[in-house]
């Protein structure tokens, strides 16, 4: 926790797509770089969800059509890897330290009760208030106005989300 307060990267548990992490060295600390070939792909994806008005679906199969390379070779990409992209700070040139803490689980999920199951893990991450995030300057690859614009989308989708989940 001092080190994130301070400003250090490597308490980070990597650099997320679109940057490189840059080890420590007796000459600098280490950082976030940004990677040249996967910077605009992330552009892309904020261009599509909030400019052209892609939905997260949309986004991920074109992805895929345009063969674009995830962090695996051979992976393809899934709504989630987009979700999560759009969602995270460092793109806006903020990585945050601390956004989730280890809990008890809740609940056993309904498929895993059908089944007879029972978690073989008895913890789950839970993301932590927003004002317990510990926040680290990287480069920007968005600008500010198309990171919170992104953010009123997923906002609107959930509320969305949760409505349509009701009416049926």
């Amino acid at each position: 926790r001092h080190a994130a307060h301070v400003g250090a990267v490597n308490v980070l548990s990597g650099a997320p797509y679109g940057y490189r992490y840059t080890r420590k060295s007796d000459d600098a600390p280490a950082s976030y770089a940004v990677n040249e070939i996967e910077a605009p792909v992330v552009r892309q994806v904020y261009e599509g969800y909030t400019t052209a008005g892609w939905s997260i679906g949309a986004i991920t199969r074109w992805l895929n059509e345009q063969r674009v390379a995830t962090r695996k070779p051979g992976a393809r990409w899934e709504r989630s890897m987009i979700w999560a992209m759009l969602r995270n700070p460092a793109y806006r040139g903020t990585a945050c330290f601390g956004k989730t803490r280890v809990a008890t689980r809740q609940r056993v999920t309904r498929p895993l009760r059908m089944r007879g199951g029972t978690a073989t893990r008895d913890s789950a991450n839970h993301e932590r208030p927003r004002e317990e995030w510990i926040e680290i300057p990287v480069p920007a690859l968005i600008d500010e106005p198309i990171f919170a614009r992104a953010q009123e989308l997923l906002q609107e989708n959930k509320v969305r989300a949760q409505r349509a989940g009701r009416d049926l």
